[in-house]
């Protein structure tokens, strides 16, 4: 029997951990959309109305685990489709879990990284906010299910076929 830490493959925890990272983001900025009008009114508006906005905080924030489910599902589904033990799959879930309810991802220190594409479509607006939630979704699934990507995981890229048909390991680089 296979010990379960060499089920481990550093290459997919990676990878799927940055892909749940723009599911659980993506999710977040379109679920900005169920109150938009509210969310982006006058200062007075959200003061005289408290507990409307914070019930549209608490619905923006589960949402980013709504999309770690979806994460988790297709990232499942990818892993037993190609053979990877499912333990990646749900430790990739479960620290990003817990990491995004613990705050240590917290949307301030990675807002701007995320939102700089989205200076093109001026996210301050409906518009804005899908078009920067689908494009992160977009790169969240191109990382789990693109072809290169796999191949890269599974460890058949140029670089390690030519090692494997060569028979040498690559040399240690200080």
């Amino acid at each position: 029997m296979k010990s379960l830490f060499s089920s481990f493959n550093a290459r997919l925890l990676l990878i799927h951990f940055v892909a749940f990272w723009f599911f659980m983001y993506g999710f977040q900025m379109i679920s900005f959309l169920h109150d938009y009008d509210f969310l982006y009114s006058q200062h007075t508006l959200l003061l005289n109305f408290p507990g409307r906005f914070d019930y549209d905080m608490v619905i923006i924030e589960q949402s980013g685990s709504f999309g770690l489910i979806a994460a988790y599902i297709t990232s499942f589904f990818i892993s037993s489709k190609q053979g990877w033990h499912w333990i990646n799959s749900s430790l990739v879930f479960l620290v990003t879990f817990l990491i995004e309810n613990f705050v240590l991802l917290p949307w301030v220190k990675f807002h701007d990284i995320y939102l700089s594409p989205g200076g093109l479509f001026h996210v301050f607006n409906k518009w804005g906010h899908l078009a920067v939630g689908i494009a992160l979704l977009s790169f969240g699934v191109l990382l789990i299910i693109s072809k290169k990507v796999i191949k890269y995981i599974n460890g058949n890229g140029a670089k390690d076929k030519k090692k494997v048909a060569t028979g040498k390991k690559p040399r240690r680089t200080r």
